[in-house]
């Protein structure tokens, strides 16, 4: 007999599911593909409680049955727990492919994401596979969206190429959560949290796991061992240990966990430099046993310890023993040679400190200016970053008025790399840094987000660079730009 009803039911479920309509009577271009769900719900589940049933009767033959009835029922759970641990990247991958419901608006860039994270679980990852995703990706995953982004930083990584897939991983937190699926969120969360302990970025660590979305439990335990290796002073092992158990990783996350419990408080780096800075008399040794001392500097004492070398290189520079000493070394020389080779020298710590400081992302603006030189390392680093800045803009507005294209993940990184530049110039020079990188990139990212939604539909990534403008025009635009922006991302991904 055939189940006449049941085929009526399936497609008035699909149309009901997949043709949802938006706000103006449109296809709601957000919509999950339920299609397959609904047809497992209907099909699949119940012939697998038949073999289900059977084999309780001692049908043993139906075991493989039930599993595979299971497995297709179920096949994100099949993914994330037997193809990306086993590292079978196409099994993933095609699986991924059933699972189209858990990617929301995104499916395409599910799952190659999927194939992308079995690809890095693997032992011995194949190029060949490597290429094969790189290619579903451009040809599938056009316009780019959330999945898809992610799924990018995995090959990235499995390449080596470590920067570009922190970029995007934590980039997916920009986008709008209706192409942003939940599942890759986790996953770039995931990790950008594994990769940032596997280098001992802790500052980083606690910076990711303040996001936490879709991984609250893992998150906090990292965020839990992070301050444990910081030797935070309320940081203590009952957080650690219970966090560990509800992030329900064990097996994975107990090298983290034994280090983070055996950490014990250790005397502060910090005071111990403030300690050198006193020990010795000589003033030019003092400040050239802070300049090396720079490169142990811990993660959020750098200002600090950049105020203490500048303090010591001032009374260096300007202590008679110096002075003495260079003009001994200077007699026979031309008049005033020794002034210009203490200028040189000068001139020399200026710029390492400021490249210093560029590199290490010192945040100088939460610091009273403590001298001449402080404020010549603080302007030449603000300095020579709106210098980028507005270098990285011009070329954006270049490459508009040619019409030259970039790949979308291009656009995106490019995009990326301007707003993490903007964000070290306030962090750096302040309110007034901030202002000058937004005038320079206002207009021309504007332009490209313009340029990217309208003509090339590249929707979710003009989205995400309308959202960052916007949150900035807030602070720093003009009411004409507030509107602009608001409009702008109003339109939606």
């Amino acid at each position: 007999m055939i189940p006449v009803g049941a085929i009526v039911g399936a497609v008035m479920a699909l149309r009901a599911l997949n043709g949802a309509k938006g706000a103006k009577g449109q296809p709601n271009p957000y919509a999950a593909d339920a299609g397959y769900f609904v047809l497992s719900l209907i099909f699949i589940l119940p012939a697998t409680l038949v073999c289900f049933a059977a084999l309780l009767e001692g049908a043993w033959w139906c075991a493989p049955l039930v599993l595979l009835g299971l497995a297709l029922f179920f096949p994100w759970t099949t993914v994330r727990w037997v193809f990306i641990p086993l590292g079978w990247t196409r099994a993933a991958y095609r699986f991924g492919s059933l699972a189209a419901l858990s990617w929301g608006a995104d499916p395409k860039g599910g799952r190659v994401l999927a194939g992308a994270w079995a690809l890095l679980r693997s032992k011995n990852p194949s190029a060949e596979d490597r290429d094969w995703l790189e290619q579903q990706l451009a040809d599938t995953c056009v316009p780019m969206r959330g999945a898809a982004l992610v799924a990018s930083g995995l090959l990235a990584a499995s390449r080596g190429d470590l920067e570009t897939a922190r970029a995007l991983c934590r980039s997916v937190s920009h986008l709008d959560r209706r192409v942003a699926p939940r599942l890759a969120r986790k996953a770039a969360l995931e990790w950008s949290l594994a990769d940032a302990a596997a280098h001992g970025r802790w500052r980083d660590v606690l910076e990711l796991s303040q996001r936490g979305s879709g991984s609250y439990s893992l998150a906090a335990f990292f965020q839990a061992a992070a301050r444990r290796l910081l030797r935070e002073p309320r940081a203590g092992r009952f957080a650690l240990g219970a966090w560990w158990v509800l992030a329900r990783r064990w097996w994975a996350t107990w090298p983290l966990l034994k280090r983070a419990w055996q950490q014990t408080p250790a005397p502060s780096l910090l005071l111990a430099m403030g300690e050198l800075a006193g020990s010795t008399p000589e003033p030019l040794a003092r400040a050239l046993e802070l300049h090396a001392a720079l490169a142990r500097v811990p993660p959020g004492q750098e200002a600090m310890v950049l105020a203490l070398a500048t303090e010591a290189w001032e009374q260096a520079l300007s202590s008679f023993t110096v002075k003495d000493l260079v003009a001994e070394r200077a007699k026979g020389l031309a008049p005033g040679a020794g002034a210009r080779a203490l200028e040189m020298l000068g001139e020399q710590v200026t710029e390492e400190l400021a490249a210093w400081v560029l590199a290490r992302e010192v945040p100088l603006y939460r610091l009273e200016p403590s001298g001449q030189l402080f404020e010549s390392v603080e302007y030449r680093a603000r300095n020579e970053l709106l210098e980028r800045i507005e270098a990285a803009a011009e070329d954006v507005e270049r490459r508009l008025a040619e019409r030259r294209p970039l790949e979308a993940e291009e656009e995106w990184r490019g995009f990326l790399s301007l707003q993490r530049q903007c964000t070290l110039a306030a962090a750096i020079g302040g309110g007034e840094a901030r202002r000058l990188a937004f005038e320079a990139v206002n207009i021309p990212l504007c332009n490209l987000g313009a340029w990217l939604f309208n003509e090339r539909q590249e929707r979710a990534i003009a989205n995400g660079m309308f959202q960052w403008l916007l949150a900035e025009s807030l602070e720093l635009g003009s009411d004409e730009d507030r509107r602009r922006y608001r409009n702008n991302v109003g339109c939606g991904p």
